[in-house]
């Protein structure tokens, strides 16, 4: 047990008098414990500012401007402490936006202050294309496809879903080429990334299309996973060798739009292409899962634990504004491995109060679980709690807990998976008006709990453009075990 370990357990043990007296006069379940002191707000920003653009912000792209300010917001963050480079995403939702994947140096920024961002791995290959509308342009590379006017469908006017192939249709195995970074491809628009700390290496998710109303929907290539290499001098060389570009074949989606995270699942004792990817469709209600070392990919998923619960999306933003918010399964915390190699893989639809746990070995076995689990595979653990629908959820590897982003009560929740799960065993980290959209959860290898609020997806879907004079996206951080201190999702020792 480390120094720091060991400091935790004395403090709890010295704790446990105080919590039973204190129980006597009241309920301590849900008390806010991490006060503002404790819970560093490290960046924000009103409007995002992208450094040594290669266009001016009115040259024309197809029928857009190149950069509209008001349009872009951070939606995906990820740090890797090692090069000191932070990831953030801005998805396409809107036109205007020069850059989708992007990043900063950490030391090159105070605490407080608002990070310039810069293309990642640069500005060519996430700049949009004329042909990305279907338009001629000097760079015709591509046809993009225009879709639009599709009909009603089961989410409404939040996210049309757009049909194209089916799961019976012919199997064509996908086929990766190792790139440099100087080739052709592009980065349509980029939701979640994931960074490896293990291998040193970025996951990013491209989902290949353009959003950016109900009526105009884009669909420009097929989405793609693209991993990257992280140098630890990432931050003065800017050279980012890619590793991998694969695209998911055509089959096994039908809402590119839909896929929002993934979860690097590495195995014990492997090397760092023993890995499986599990990506998670919001609203394909499906897992899609990538086996590396093999190069295949295969869907798991299931009708009721993957599916929005249309009862609890209904929900209420900024104190008066209701909504419609029916997404799937969202994201995937992963415990720690057995001596096979399997987790448990936590995780609930994004529009439900449930939570689910399902072994990750009926993820990996793609003859037996294709398509469907066998009904009695996934577990219910429990409900927990009112307005407590979570957009992120991720699982400690420190402390053993599972830490949630509650998008509906505007906070930062955990449990304790040694704990039954209910209201009563759920605590609350942070909880405050500011975390208007917690799209952001992570530990990162220096055991800080990082979480990010943004203006998703209200102010988006809504097509109201962002107040430029106001806080439109922020960046938070407490030490994990500080996170957990005195609340119920404290372990047991």
């Amino acid at each position: 047990m480390d120094q720091k370990t060991k400091q935790f357990s004395s403090e709890f043990k010295m704790k446990l008098w105080f919590l039973g007296v204190f129980a006597i006069f009241g309920h301590f379940d849900r008390v806010v414990i991490a006060k503002k002191n404790q819970v560093e707000s490290v960046y924000y920003w009103k409007k995002v500012i992208f450094d040594d653009l290669p266009f001016d912000d009115d040259t024309y792209i197809g029928k857009y401007p190149y950069h509209i300010p008001h349009n872009n917001d951070i939606i995906g963050l990820e740090h890797h402490a090692q090069s000191g480079l932070m990831f953030a995403a801005i998805v396409r939702l809107r036109p205007g936006i020069p850059s989708t994947l992007n990043a900063f140096c950490v030391s090159d920024y105070p605490q407080g202050s608002s990070p310039h961002l810069w293309g990642f791995p640069n500005y060519d290959q996430n700049t949009i294309k004329a042909s990305f509308y279907g338009e001629a342009d000097d760079d015709s590379r591509r046809t993009g496809v225009k879709e639009t006017k599709y009909s009603a469908g089961y989410y409404n006017h939040f996210f049309r879903s757009f049909r194209r192939g089916s799961h019976h249709s012919d199997y064509r195995k996908p086929v990766f080429q190792y790139y440099n970074p100087k080739e052709d491809f592009s980065i349509v628009s980029a939701h979640h990334s994931a960074v490896d700390n293990q291998c040193n290496r970025l996951f990013t998710l491209d989902s290949g299309a353009l959003r950016y109303s109900e009526d105009e929907f884009y669909r420009v290539q097929n989405p793609a996973l693209i991993v990257f290499h992280l140098p630890s001098n990432g931050c003065t060389t800017r050279q980012f060798p890619v590793v991998r570009r694969v695209e998911i074949p055509e089959y096994l989606w039908s809402n590119s739009i839909g896929y929002n995270v993934m979860t690097v699942d590495h195995q014990p004792k492997g090397s760092c292409d023993d890995i499986f990817v599990y990506f998670c469709n919001a609203f394909d209600n499906r897992v899609l899962v990538y086996d590396f070392k093999k190069d295949n990919f295969w869907n798991i998923e299931h009708s009721l634990s993957m599916t929005p619960v249309m009862s609890e999306s209904y929900m209420i933003f900024r104190g008066d504004y209701k909504y419609q918010l029916p997404l799937g399964i969202t994201s995937i915390g992963l415990g720690w491995p057995d001596k096979q190699g399997n987790r448990l893989a936590y995780y609930s639809s994004g529009s439900s109060l449930a939570q689910y746990v399902v072994s990750t070995k009926y993820f990996k076995n793609p003859k037996k679980y294709s398509y469907k689990y066998n009904s009695e595979e996934p577990s219910l653990l429990g409900y927990r709690g009112c307005g407590s629908q979570a957009y992120r959820q991720f699982f400690d590897h420190l402390t053993g807990v599972v830490f949630f982003a509650e998008m509906q009560s505007h906070r930062l929740s955990c449990w304790n998976p040694q704990k039954p799960l209910n209201p009563d065993t759920v605590g609350v980290i942070y909880e405050s008006k500011e975390l208007d959209f917690i799209s952001g959860l992570f530990v990162d290898s220096n055991g800080y709990l990082w979480f990010h609020s943004s203006q998703v997806p209200i102010d988006y879907l809504t097509n109201i453009p962002l107040d430029l004079s106001e806080v439109n996206s922020q960046v938070f951080r407490i030490d994990v075990y500080e996170a957990i201190k005195g609340t119920v999702c404290e372990p047991y020792y």
